[in-house]
Order: C-alpha cells, then sequence, then structure tokens
C-alpha cells in the first residue's frame, strides 16, 4: 500500500447508468486510479439516492446538508498522507486534519472564487494546487496563487474505454454536453440550418441536457429543424458509441460565458478517432492539434463555424488521416495511466509539512483592522490605545489592513505616519467598499463600537465575517456598551430603556459570536462574564499603553484641567456636574482655582447652557477656560497643578486619568472613574464621593506641593508598572494559542452550502439590481445555516441599520459605495400578503426566493411584478394598497 489519501467532492457523482459530467468523471476515475496503484482511498461525499459506491474505495457519506465539517472530525486520527479536493467549495475544511499535505484541483470552469476561498489562503495553507492546462495556471498566477503551488497535470482517457468501436458515418455531426448558451449550443444550431442547405443528409446529434444547470438556461431545440437528434442525458457507453460513428465533435464553447480549464469531451472524442471543432476559449486549444486532430475556430462566429464544418466533411479522406491521429494523439499525450502516475508522483515528491496551523506567529497573520470610527489618536484615549496595539502588532511582522465604517478617505496624520514607516501596513477605507476584502485575511479584528448604533453594525460585520467568509472575529469591546448606556441614562442623557435593552441583546450576540473578546480592565471582563455569560477562556485584557515621564512637572499658578472631548456624552455629563455641583464648592474655598476643559470641541461650548445656577456667570467667564483640541496634549497637561475627572457615567479604564499620571499630573476622581484601576492607594489617583469632598481634595492637592509631588511619583510608577507596552505584548502573546485555534475552528467548521436549493428556488432579481461581487457568496452562505429555522431572509444593506432615514448617514452616500449584507427577519415577521407556503422567503427591496411551486398564471405574473416593483410601491403606497387588493381579488 502506497498510502492513504481522502478525495473529496462536492457529492458522490457515480451514477449507475454511468451518466457523470466532467467534473464528477475526474473525481470518480482519481479515486479509483489510486485505488488501483495500491493506495487506502476514502470518498468524502453526498451519495444521491439511486447510485452506488465505486468499487475499491472506501465511501464516507457525508449527507444531503453537507456535514463534511462535522464528518472530518470522526476520520482526524485516521493519520492520512494527503488529500485532494475536487472544486474548491469544501477547501477550507482541510484544516480539520493535522499535519497533511493538501491539494486541491478545479476540472470544470474558472468560475472558482467560491466560499471565500481567496489566494492567501491556497498560497498559505494548500501544498499544491493541480492546474489541468497551461491556460488554468496562468489564470492561477493571475489571480495571486504563487507559481511554487502550481503544478501543470492534465487528467488523462482510459483509452481501453474510449476508443474507436464502429463504422463512422462522415454526414454527422455531434455535441455533448450541457445544452446551455455557454456550451454555444444556440450557435450551432444556427450554423446547422445553413450547412443544410449545401449538405442536405448532414446529421446533428446532441447528448446531454441542462438539468444541473437550472432549466431556466437550457436552450430547447427546434423540433421542427430537419436532421437534429436530440437524445438528453445518456450513459457514457452511448456517448462512446456517438464518439466512434460521428465525423466531427463540434465544441462551440462562448469564452464571455464559460472558461473550461480542459474540456473532457475533446478528449473522449479523439480518444474514440472523432476530431473536433473546438474555439479559441479557455484551455480547449490546447486539447487537440489545430489541423491535424482538429480545427480552431474563432468564438461567437455562425459563419465560420459553418464554414470551416463544411469543409471538413468534404474532405473524407483528411478526416479518415485525423482520425487515426487524433487517436495517437491522445494515448502518447492523455493516457490515463499515465496522468494518474503523474500525480501519485507529484504527490509524493512534496515532503511532509507539520501542521500550519499549530506553529502561526504573528508574523504569519494577516489582520483586517477594523475601527467604527477613523482613528484618531491624538483626540481620543480609545483611538491612542488601539494605535499603539497597532504598533505593537506591526513591529512583530504582523500584515495590518487598516478599514474604518465611515465613508470618507480621510485619515489623520499618525495613520499616514504608519503607511510611510511600515510595509506590512496598508489601507482599504471604508469598509463597505472592500467587504470582499474580509475573505482575504485570517482575522477581523472590531474595535470603536462605542455606541448603539456603531456595535448594531459591528454585529452585521462580524457575522458576514464569520457566515459567508469562515474567518475569525476579534472584538475589541473595551468595555460593556450597555453598562454605560445605564449609567449614561441615569446621569440625565436621554437614552431610552428601549435603547438600553437593544444594546444589551447585540452586546451579548456579539460576545457569543466572537471568537476573542478583549476588555480595557480586569473589571470589564468580570462584568461581563457575569452579564452575559462569556466563556473566560476567550476572554483577554489589554489595557492602555502610556510612555510616562521620567519625572514630575512644576506647574506654576492654581490651574486645574479635565482632558476629554465633548464628542463622547460621558465627557459632556462630566464637565456639566463639575461645574454645577463641585467647582463652586472649589471657588468658596480658594477662588484662585482656575479650570480648563481641554479636549475635541470643547470651545464650541457655551456656559450659559452648562451652568444652572445663572449667577455664577460672571466669575465663570474669568475662571472656566474652554480650550478646545490641542495637538501637544501632554504640554497642555504639564501646564496645571492637578487633573480633574469628575466623572458621573461610562465604565472601563479612563483614558483621561492615565493620560495625566503618563505627565506626572495627579488626579482627582469620582468613583466611577477609579473603576478598572487596581491598588487605587499606590496610584496616584485620588477618590472622592461627594462633591464637597472633592473639592477640598481639588485644593489640598493644589495648594500642598509635596502632597501633590508624592502623588505625581506614585502615578508615574503605577503608569510605568502596570500600563506599558510590555503588558501589552505578554497579552498578545497568551492570545496566539486562540488566534491559532479560532482560524482552525473557523476553516475546519464551514458549512458549505447544499446547492440543491437552486432545484427548490427560483431567484427573482429585481430589475435595477447590480450584482456585486461576492453575491453568491452571501445567498448560498446563510441560506445554508438558516433555512430551517426562518421563513424570511433579506439581502438588503440597509435594512441592517433598521433605524429611521432621517438618522442614516449612510443614505447621504452614493449608492455604488453600498454592498448588500444578509439580515435575518424571524418567523413572526411575516406578512399575510401572500399565502402562507407559497412564498418561503420574501423581502420587499432585493432578493426573493420562490418555493419551486410557485403560483401560475395571472396570480403569479401580479406576484412577480409587484416584487420585481417594489420600489414602485414605496414611492407610491397607494399603488401597493391597490396591487394587494387585485391579489386577494384573483386568489
Amino acid at each position: 500500500m502506497e498510502g492513504r489519501i481522502a478525495i473529496i467532492h462536492k457529492f458522490f457523482p457515480f451514477d449507475p447508468e454511468g451518466v457523470l459530467g466532467g467534473a464528477e468523471t475526474v473525481s470518480v476515475e482519481i479515486a479509483s486510479g489510486f485505488a488501483k496503484l495500491g493506495w487506502d482511498v476514502y470518498f468524502f461525499g453526498y451519495l444521491p439516492k439511486g447510485n452506488r459506491v465505486l468499487e475499491g474505495v472506501k465511501f464516507i457519506n457525508y449527507g444531503e446538508d453537507y456535514r463534511l465539517y462535522e464528518i472530518f472530525g470522526e476520520y482526524r486520527d485516521l493519520e492520512f498522507d494527503a488529500c485532494l479536493c475536487v472544486h474548491a467549495y469544501p477547501v477550507k475544511t482541510l484544516l480539520g486534519f493535522e499535519n497533511i499535505k493538501r491539494f486541491f484541483l478545479i476540472p470544470q470552469d474558472m468560475s472558482f472564487i467560491e466560499h471565500g476561498v481567496k489566494p492567501y489562503f491556497i498560497n498559505k495553507y494548500m501544498d499544491g494546487v493541480v492546474c489541468l492546462s497551461d491556460y488554468q495556471k496562468n489564470a492561477y498566477m493571475q489571480w495571486g496563487i504563487s507559481e511554487k503551488k502550481l503544478a501543470k497535470i492534465p487528467y488523462g482517457i482510459d483509452t481501453d474505454r474510449y476508443r474507436p468501436l464502429s463504422v463512422r458515418n462522415f454526414k454527422r455531426l455531434m455535441f455533448a454536453g450541457a445544452t446551455i448558451k455557454a456550451k454555444g449550443i444556440d450557435l450551432l444550431l444556427e450554423a446547422f440550418k445553413g450547412l443544410k442547405k449545401s449538405l442536405p443528409d448532414l446529421e446533428l446529434h446532441i447528448y446531454g441536457d441542462a438539468t444541473l444547470w437550472g432549466s431556466a438556461e437550457g436552450v430547447k431545440v427546434n423540433e421542427y429543424l430537419p436532421g437534429v437528434f436530440f437524445h438528453g442525458k445518456v450513459s457514457k457507453e452511448e456517448v462512446i458509441r456517438a464518439y466512434s460513428e460521428s465525423a466531427l465533435c463540434v465544441i462551440p464553447t462562448v469564452p464571455e460565458l464559460y472558461q473550461e480549464s480542459l474540456p473532457r469531451s475533446s478528449l473522449e472524442a479523439q480518444a474514440c478517432g472523432c476530431p473536433v471543432v473546438g474555439t479559441k476559449s479557455g484551455g480547449l486549444p490546447e486539447t487537440f492539434l489545430n489541423g491535424k486532430t482538429g480545427f480552431l475556430v474563432e468564438p461567437l462566429s455562425v459563419d465560420n463555424l459553418a464554414r470551416v464544418i463544411e469543409n471538413a466533411i468534404k474532405k473524407e479522406d483528411n478526416l479518415k488521416a485525423m482520425s487515426e491521429e487524433a487517436v495517437k494523439f491522445i494515448k502518447e499525450n492523455f493516457s490515463f495511466e499515465k496522468q494518474i502516475k503523474k500525480l501519485e508522483e507529484y504527490i509524493l515528491s512534496l515532503p511532509p509539512r507539520k501542521e500550519r496551523i499549530s506553529s502561526i506567529n504573528y508574523k504569519d497573520l494577516n489582520i483586517l483592522y477594523y475601527t467604527e470610527v477613523p482613528l484618531m489618536p491624538s483626540k481620543t484615549s480609545s483611538c491612542r490605545r488601539d494605535y499603539e496595539i497597532i504598533n505593537i502588532l506591526l513591529e512583530k511582522g504582523t500584515n495590518i489592513t487598516y478599514t474604518h465604517g465611515f465613508f470618507t478617505k480621510d485619515v489623520e496624520i499618525e495613520i499616514k505616519g504608519l503607511a510611510s514607516s511600515y510595509r506590512n501596513f496598508n489601507m482599504l477605507i471604508p469598509i463597505y467598499q472592500h467587504l470582499s476584502a474580509i475573505g482575504d485575511h485570517d482575522l477581523l479584528w472590531i474595535t470603536e463600537a462605542w455606541d448603539l448604533e456603531r456595535l448594531r453594525k459591528a454585529l452585521v460585520l462580524a457575522k458576514r465575517a464569520k457566515l459567508v467568509y469562515h474567518v475569525p472575529v476579534v472584538l475589541d469591546i473595551m468595555d460593556s456598551i450597555y453598562k454605560q448606556l445605564s449609567r449614561g441614562k441615569d446621569a440625565g442623557a436621554s437614552f431610552t430603556q428601549e435603547e438600553i435593552e437593544t444594546a444589551r441583546t447585540i452586546e451579548r450576540e456579539l460576545y457569543h459570536l466572537a471568537d476573542m473578546v478583549i476588555f480595557v480592565s480586569e473589571e470589564e471582563r468580570e462584568f461581563a462574564i457575569k452579564e452575559f455569560g462569556i466563556n473566560r477562556e476567550k476572554t483577554f485584557v489589554i489595557s492602555n499603553v502610556h510612555h510616562p515621564a521620567d519625572a514630575p512637572t512644576r506647574a506654576e499658578g492654581k490651574s486645574i484641567c479635565f482632558i476629554g472631548g465633548i464628542l463622547n456624552y460621558n465627557n459632556l455629563l462630566a464637565i456639566r456636574y463639575f461645574l454645577n455641583t463641585i467647582y463652586p464648592y472649589i471657588l468658596k474655598y480658594d477662588e484662585e482655582v482656575e479650570f480648563y476643559a481641554i479636549g475635541d470641541r470643547t470651545d464650541e461650548l457655551r456656559l450659559d447652557q452648562l451652568v444652572e445656577d445663572k449667577s455664577l456667570l460672571d466669575l465663570y467667564k474669568k475662571k472656566v477656560h474652554l480650550v478646545g483640541w490641542v495637538k501637544d496634549i501632554g504640554k497642555e497637561i504639564r501646564k496645571h497643578k492637578l487633573s480633574v475627572a469628575p466623572l458621573v457615567s461610562g465604565s472601563g479604564v479612563k483614558g483621561k486619568i492615565l493620560n495625566s499620571l503618563e505627565w506626572g499630573v495627579p488626579v482627582v476622581t469620582t468613583p466611577i472613574g477609579a473603576e478598572g484601576f487596581p491598588d487605587i492607594e499606590n496610584s496616584g489617583i485620588v477618590v472622592a464621593k461627594e462633591p464637597e469632598e472633592f473639592a477640598n481634595m481639588v485644593v489640598s492637592i493644589v495648594n500642598d506641593e509635596s502632597l501633590r509631588e508624592e502623588l505625581a511619583k506614585k502615578g508615574l510608577k503605577y503608569v510605568r508598572d502596570r500600563f506599558s507596552k510590555i503588558a501589552a505584548e505578554k497579552t498578545l502573546e497568551e492570545m496566539l494559542f486562540s488566534i491559532r485555534n479560532s482560524i482552525k475552528t473557523n476553516f475546519s467548521q464551514v458549512k458549505p452550502c447544499h446547492y440543491g436549493i437552486w432545484g427548490k428556488y427560483e431567484l427573482i432579481v429585481p430589475d435595477n439590481y447590480k450584482k456585486v461581487d461576492d453575491f453568491d457568496s452571501v445567498v448560498w452562505s446563510v441560506m445554508s445555516v438558516f433555512k430551517d429555522n426562518f421563513d424570511i431572509i433579506s439581502f438588503n444593506f440597509l435594512d441592517v441599520y433598521n433605524i429611521e432615514p432621517r438618522v442614516r448617514p449612510l443614505l447621504e452616500d452614493p449608492p455604488e459605495s453600498y454592498r448588500w449584507l444578509p439580515a435575518l427577519f424571524k418567523r413572526d415577521l411575516q406578512k399575510s400578503f401572500f399565502r402562507e407556503n407559497e412564498l418561503r422567503y420574501l423581502h420587499v427591496d432585493t432578493i426573493l426566493c420562490y418555493r419551486e411551486y410557485k403560483p401560475k398564471g395571472i396570480r403569479g405574473k401580479i406576484i412577480e411584478w409587484g416584487l420585481r416593483n417594489k420600489m414602485l410601491f414605496k414611492k407610491y403606497p397607494l399603488l401597493e394598497r391597490l396591487a394587494k387588493r387585485v391579489y386577494r381579488w384573483i386568489s
């Protein structure tokens, strides 16, 4: 026995009558060939009813619902030497096997970008790609697959089975294949009409149908056209007999519609002594010798096709010579025994490799780093934290692609600096123009989702990564949005209870969907574990990263400062609380203390709107300074004796506090501000619960330089010990095991879609709909997972947000910026407009999926017209009501 090999196909295609497509035949013959060479062959596939298992091959049925990812788990201990995946659908599931040489080949057309299988994945995780032709090899290289991964090994033809059997009829043409326009069958029929005028005895025999392609795409043969015989799907033995009896096998493939890597019908025909007429399409020209075993014609030219056929038929002696040459050509170049041996030698020639996933380091990773808002490291502490994490990852050699959720391509100067400093840093902005890029990365890192709407968008993006591209998700939530909104409402922010509960629901779903969740403090992690039931093993803590000064500052005067931009409502509430409840006490005890509010857009605030006691306004205009954003925050902080953080809402580690401690300035804060800081006594942070206590602490520290310096030194040491770059690097190293496990889990548990859906549903696409690059992946992936649990599936980008148009900022951007995202609607949302079970999947704007027994006649016409013109109904509601009444009346 040479070894053990696993061969995987989307279904096991062995028909009792031998009726197989080209790709299916390749799978079966490779399995049979390796079994004859002495290999222990396991064939993973779905065995449709009425089929039988190939002799000598161990067949593992993964079921109609494509349970391949589950079945793999049962056979991982068999120690396969190699695995060959036919078609790209199940390629990612190969990562379920460890220490195995992995290969794949695509024997049909070149539309192989399926289920998020991208070049980076092939280059990183596959050992080799079997190319059937030079055309296919070049296409792979243009796609981005490394040439070192590619090996040209055409499949072979069993010349003992495929051979001349009978006397050839030189007035007979044949076509073998799917009767679809992409194969050029309609062009052949048109050419045959002209040929009948000069060659009245000519016959055209058509073998094959379009059942595997959807009946709507089939080309019907004109039954009144004399000399045309439609045989439909027949056994291989009948096709071999047809090859032997025919003068020419015509293959008029249309390259714009179908790029076949290596058309099998050309090889089979020549093996049976039947020369071919083929177009310049894909790898077809490589299957015969032009002028010796076949004729090469320009595609889409009916006149040229007819002329070449006519000239060939009129030269019978030449056809006889070409017939003999064709048989010889196939035996020498496409013999099955020779080609299967070449494939075996290629697989054996590659040395066994250690499991790639378990040895992944950060330098091996491609991370799509998504921030809901553009990173502004100089304006917010959370963005500064992200910026530091990105820097650490880049220094480790990680390939980072930065993107954000705003429709702007502008970035801050710090981000431009990363692009110029690191070759492994790229940008794809905004995310909605590059959604398919998710599939090009090993991880999707989501952060900066700090309000309800951004949390909702983060959930949609995470679902897309997991369901469509099977890419692991790292959710850097920092702190609980649900807790923030709850506290904000208690502090006076205008949040409704419904919004708070919605945030809780979305946050819970995000936690359980994500592969890893990062918090900014232990306190936040413990809260989420208790409140949402997260698995502790997938949670990590990466706090803020700071670079403390060497010594405390020596500020003059008695000024104090607050750090924070007002775009964060927690900062606005804090400033209002301080001015109304704390600062009056401070001025009462020491009227020389001045207050500075530093942060983005604080200079836009108006004291008369912040201060409730209007009698204080004249004094506040002298003592309160609304500075706004400053370029050098450290320089500004060092001007002041003390920093205050009078927070009444919010959660997590407060960057404003660490920013102050980092520059040698102590901080007075509230209990909410002190959350997330362990060992608070040695931190340089003073905590005051009541406004008067707060004011007393401020005045005491401002007037006692020795106390201020002692607190400042504690703060510098505290930041140095607990919030350094080294601490973040340590956590990232601890995350590596989870990252490796997540990659393997996501890829090895891919649920490739059940392609039988096409037989049960018909897609209705609105007239103004423009297909996007990855739409099919979205449809199949979402349907395969949710079709049994949901009656309604929507593929509409805008509905994901579920908010009123007046607050949809995305609507202001051009429609071409959008990409479709899947949204799921529960059963109870189904409308009574259509009778139950006649329309299973319904959505008013985009993609509709009918049951196969869709309504016919006038009723069906009205339904289809209504679906296609739903946008018109939105514009004219009365027209929609009228249509519904007409429909009910007809029903």
